[in-house]
């Protein structure tokens, strides 16, 4: 009766798992969507840390909340905007992002911040394609213009990210309105305590625990259902019995049988 036990058990936590992880794995997505031309990706949940301004009508992917911003992912980037700033939507958008690019027509170098009196993070030949993120208000070099692209570019298996001025770049690929809409919803999904999270998005100190606490109980289980039931075997004490007597007169005679 308790192998029956023990397995119902057993078969019961291993369908719970599975129907936890399969929910993890088929939870929807938020996209934020950007709904001004002021809409800064930060590198931390201040305003003070605006790095570029991204594209309007197009998407950052939400990860969780901080405050007054979400901590959201953009292309490669991952930073934070502020909520104020993005409609939050579920859903899966075709083009989330612009995927805009660019070609510096001299040569020219990437700098940590957007001014030339920063440092250079590295400089490349004329005619080089580079990918944009947006754009920032930064020094005005020659009374030209004050427009500064964050930008990347990978070379030889390394990628480089940096301001380079506008006024030495061309062709910067048309960034058409993006249409796309979803289900607006709350951000009250992050706070809800029913919500799930993905496996993948956890640290490695909660999925330690986690792994743990699925495992242990599961292995006990398991090690009771194959564990040998032990025999015991109820020892009959053998009692001596002893001969009876025959008492003839004066003497006594052993009953021969009981010898």
């Amino acid at each position: 009766m308790k192998k029956i036990l023990y397995l119902f058990l057993f078969l019961l936590l291993i369908n719970c798992n599975q129907v936890n992880f399969a929910k993890a794995e088929t939870d929807s997505v938020y996209y934020g969507k950007i709904k001004n031309e002021e809409t800064y990706f930060c590198s931390s949940p201040n305003s003070n840390s605006a790095m570029f301004l991204l594209p309007y009508s197009y998407f950052v992917y939400v990860v969780s909340i901080d405050g007054d911003f979400y901590e959201v992912n953009y292309q490669d980037l991952n930073g934070y905007v502020r909520k104020s700033d993005v409609t939050l939507m579920q859903g899966q958008p075709n083009n989330p992002y612009a995927n805009a690019t660019f070609t510096n027509y001299v040569e020219y170098s990437l700098y940590e911040s957007p001014t030339t009196s920063s440092n250079s993070v590295q400089s490349f030949d004329k005619n080089q394609s580079f990918n944009f993120y947006g754009s920032i208000s930064g020094e005005e070099v020659s009374n030209w213009s004050d427009v500064w692209y964050y930008s990347s570019i990978t070379q030889n298996g390394v990628t480089y990210r940096g301001y380079i001025y506008s006024n030495v770049t061309d062709d910067l690929t048309e960034i058409n309105i993006n249409s796309e809409t979803f289900e607006i919803v709350s951000d009250d999904i992050f706070t809800n305590a029913n919500n799930t999270t993905n496996f993948t998005e956890l640290s490695t100190g909660t999925k330690v625990l986690l792994i743990i606490a699925i495992t242990v109980p599961t292995l006990f289980i398991l090690f009771f259902l194959i564990k040998p039931s032990k025999t015991i075997s109820s020892k009959r004490k053998q009692t001596k019995k002893e001969p009876r007597k025959i008492h003839h007169g004066d003497y006594f005679e052993f009953d021969e049988s009981d010898l």
